[in-house]
């Protein structure tokens, strides 16, 4: 016969405490997702021509710079950060490395413990 008066078994998920390599995982995937939005946002609204370059650049550069962090907090060595940086530059290829790296990024971020949604990391 079970004890009445045992205390409840219950699984507790833990989470991986914050550390500089999943602060970089974070950050890099939010500011890559944001710098995909004002870009698509931008396109809808159709700027006029060179406020339309000027903020297609402020996103190039956006999204450089989650690239270099997502790849930094994943582990990926320099030379690959440099050429998945490069590699935005080609239109269907640039969309590829971003949503893969996202991918990676969300994985990586689901098993630290941290739920994930359509912006990055809840609660992090």
């Amino acid at each position: 016969m079970e004890n009445p008066y045992q205390s409840p078994n219950a699984s507790v998920v833990t989470r991986e405490r914050g550390n500089d390599l999943l602060d970089d995982v974070v950050g890099g995937q939010k500011q890559a997702i944001w710098a995909m939005l004002l870009y698509v946002a931008a396109g809808v609204l159709r700027i006029g021509l060179a406020p339309m370059a000027m903020l297609a650049l402020l996103c190039l550069l956006m999204s450089w710079m989650g690239i270099y962090r997502m790849g930094r907090g994943l582990g990926y060595p320099l030379w690959l950060r440099i050429v998945l940086i490069v590699l935005m530059l080609v239109p269907l290829v640039g969309l590829l490395v971003l949503v893969s790296l996202s991918a990676r990024a969300t994985s990586r971020l689901r098993k630290a413990g941290y739920s994930v949604g359509l912006m990055g990391a809840r609660n992090y």
